[in-house]
């Protein structure tokens, strides 16, 4: 994995370019139209310059309302369409993976359990399925786009996942790009803040290790993620032609758009 992919900013973490792989009939997935990012709440003006010059056009949004409004984006653009779903706003809840540290018997097992669980829920989550319907409906208009959630990690994952099989990229080069998050976020690095804030935020002390599985990715996830979908689908194709509506045609039309 080149670290080229990276795109640098400030405060906007794990903003990456996902394009440049090869499929499996040995062309290349366009550089510079597919990227993937963290949310934009922290971003610096230098980022929010950096990120009007990109020409992007659009962006899709994964987070719910409550972390859209604890955490608002700083980055508005009159020329990026901006799509986001907020089917249930309303509630104050702690997000669920917060709701998740609040256990008392808090392990890194039962962290790694709950991500594990995290992953088989998202494919059918009825306001993240519309999400996705929105972003392949996006990249099938053509230009550039950038998907996001709060890490860019897991929702943003699966989306990146399923963007890069529906352009006929083999597996082992699907899961390369989701495992990159553990480099490209340098989570070593930033664990002593983020669980600053996130202790902060929920009012009790917590222990590295137990948090260390929700702050990175693992390959068991995506396969869970998969297993789910195949399970109940037979394949990741028909999962996204019967509940993305991105079937055959539509898969044609992107690798029309984004496979050089």
């Amino acid at each position: 994995m080149s670290f080229d992919r990276l795109v640098p900013f400030d405060r906007v973490l794990n903003f990456r370019d996902f394009g440049g792989w090869e499929t499996e009939d040995g062309a290349k997935v366009t550089r510079g139209k597919l990227f993937r990012s963290a949310s934009f709440h922290d971003a610096s003006d230098q980022d929010i310059a950096k990120l009007d010059a990109m020409s992007l056009s659009f962006l899709v949004d994964l987070r719910r309302p409550e972390e859209r409004r604890h955490e608002p984006t700083r980055w508005e653009s009159a020329t990026c369409r901006v799509i986001y779903n907020d089917e249930g706003a309303g509630g104050h809840a702690l997000p669920p993976h917060l709701q998740a540290l609040m256990q008392s018997d808090l392990t890194p097992q039962s962290t790694f359990d709950y991500m594990v669980s995290l992953y088989r829920e998202i494919p059918f989550d009825p306001r993240l399925v519309s999400l996705y319907r929105d972003w392949f409906s996006a990249l099938g208009d053509g230009g550039a786009g950038v998907v996001h959630c709060a890490a860019g990690k897991d929702r943003t994952g699966i989306a990146c996942a399923l963007t890069l099989f529906a352009l006929g990229v083999p597996k082992e080069a699907v899961f390369a790009d989701y495992e990159f998050t553990n480099q490209a976020v340098d989570l070593e690095k930033r664990m002593p803040r983020i669980q600053e804030r996130m202790e902060a935020r929920l009012g009790r002390k917590l222990q590295s290790e137990a948090l260390r599985p929700m702050l990175g990715v693992h390959v068991d996830y995506l396969r869970a993620s998969l297993e789910v979908i195949e399970a109940k689908h037979g394949t990741v194709f028909e999962y996204m032609e019967r509940e993305l509506g991105v079937g055959a045609p539509e898969r044609a039309a992107l690798r029309e758009n984004l496979i050089a």
